[in-house]
């Protein structure tokens, strides 16, 4: 009985909360009780009943699974899905479904092969596409699924990159909007700024691939030898060496302190992307900020 208990990661307890007792799944749990179509091809190891149908077995090596209380089921054991441990559970979902057709797509990359406007990826932004790409639109005419200072965060984290969370909130004085005007004139660009005022992502970022609109708009991007696919890119630095030297006695501790281990390197940005103006050699923060020499 030892064995089994330590075999199963399940202790003696009551039925309460299984799901033989209670036919209730927990959240966001894959859906049980489904005839796999024929067309879809399961590993071995994932046995289906005889008519295909999915069953508790099919993924979960632990016996009797649907008997134990959800409470009590060890997850960290290997058989809790077959064939594991899987560093990403999205590796074991990819033994049947066909990961091509579940990833992400990079909706910035608006242009096919063939310069051709890949429509579906404008209307993750906007309702409608605007197929007249050399004619600017006012901002009203955006036709936006969210403001724009809220509509980023339906696919990037709030903070993304380093300074970002120091911009959302802040608002330019009377100054800095002047600066930011003369800025505008001398570059062709825009630096939109939210309804209150403030600062969001995209008074620094452009969004559309460079060639979707009219490269003398001035909601067009001046950054345009990033390759979307790879995104940012970075190359190694001399300067490396001396900030790891820099930062390593404050790691340690910090190391020793958490029981976690920190390394902090230095890297220089090689190619950038969807950004107003070149941000690397500090253009685009000079468009709004001035400092003294």
């Amino acid at each position: 009985m030892l064995l089994w208990v330590l075999g199963t990661g399940i202790a003696a307890a009551g039925a309460d909360d299984s799901y033989a007792t209670t036919k209730k799944l927990p959240p966001l749990h894959h859906v049980i009780g489904v005839v796999l179509p024929e067309e879809m091809k399961t590993p071995k190891r994932l046995p289906l009943r005889e008519d295909r149908e999915l069953r508790c077995p099919t993924c979960h090596g632990i016996e009797d699974i649907d008997k134990v209380p959800y409470r009590r089921i060890d997850r960290s054991l290997p058989d809790f899905l077959r064939g594991g441990p899987y560093d990403k559970l999205e590796t074991f979902c990819y033994e049947c479904h066909e990961e091509d057709k579940f990833k992400r797509p990079n909706v910035h990359i608006m242009l096919d092969k063939n310069g051709k406007l890949q429509e579906e990826h404008c209307t993750y932004c906007h309702e409608e596409v605007h197929r007249e790409r050399d004619r600017p639109l006012r901002a009203a005419d955006y036709r936006l699924r969210l403001p724009p200072e809220r509509l980023c965060y339906g696919c990037h984290l709030k903070t993304p990159h380093f300074n970002a969370l120091e911009h959302q909130d802040s608002k330019p004085d009377a100054r800095m909007k002047l600066h930011m005007k003369d800025s505008k004139e001398r570059y062709g660009i825009i630096l939109p700024l939210s309804r209150e005022g403030k600062v969001m992502c995209p008074t620094c970022h452009a969004p559309h691939q460079p060639g979707v609109i009219d490269a003398l708009n001035t909601a067009a991007g001046r950054v345009d030898d990033a390759d979307l696919e790879t995104g940012v890119s970075y190359r190694e630095h001399p300067w490396d060496a001396v900030v790891r030297e820099d930062k390593k006695a404050r790691l340690e501790a910090l190391s020793e302190q958490s029981g976690q281990r920190f390394e902090l390197g230095y890297r220089r940005i090689d190619k950038e992307v969807l950004l107003r103006l070149p941000a690397k050699d500090g253009q685009l923060c000079l468009a709004c900020h001035q400092f003294d020499e």
